[in-house]
């Protein structure tokens, strides 16, 4: 089965990053996951995580580099390729706009919440080298 190809991006801002935490009516409702989704067909990594970012957070991300990929199956049987990349500069101040909540978090905080079972490597790779800078 060929993987479902997901961008997500990191905000970085004052030694913390934005999570966002699903809603009850998800699946993995209540699980904390950094923004993003689904590439659209004909859609290049970057367009894909600009739109993400724009409907999930009503943000415009005018620059950002790729840090890291895995790839993850989830218990409903689903493969992804989820490439996470630093927003290292967006337009505007993010909204929630369906999530349960959103929340700025430092590597401590980071640790300790509720996280997706594919948030594993990525969580390891920030806990050895720490949250990247803007």
């Amino acid at each position: 089965m060929i993987p479902v190809e997901v961008v997500t991006g990191l905000l970085v801002r004052n030694g913390k990053v934005l999570m966002c935490e699903r809603r009850t009516d998800k699946i993995y409702p209540l699980h904390w996951e950094f923004p993003g989704g689904k590439v659209e067909q004909d859609e290049s990594l970057f367009q894909a995580l600009q739109r993400e970012l724009q409907e999930e957070l009503e943000i415009s991300c005018t620059a950002a580099r790729f840090f890291f990929d895995d790839v993850m199956t989830y218990s409903n049987g689903i493969t992804y390729h989820v490439s996470f990349f630093v927003c290292s500069s967006f337009v505007g101040e993010p909204v929630n706009t369906e999530f349960n909540s959103i929340g700025w978090f430092d590597m401590i905080e980071l640790r300790n919440i509720l996280h997706l079972s594919g948030n594993r490597q990525i969580i390891e790779r920030l806990t050895r080298e720490g949250i990247p800078v803007e």
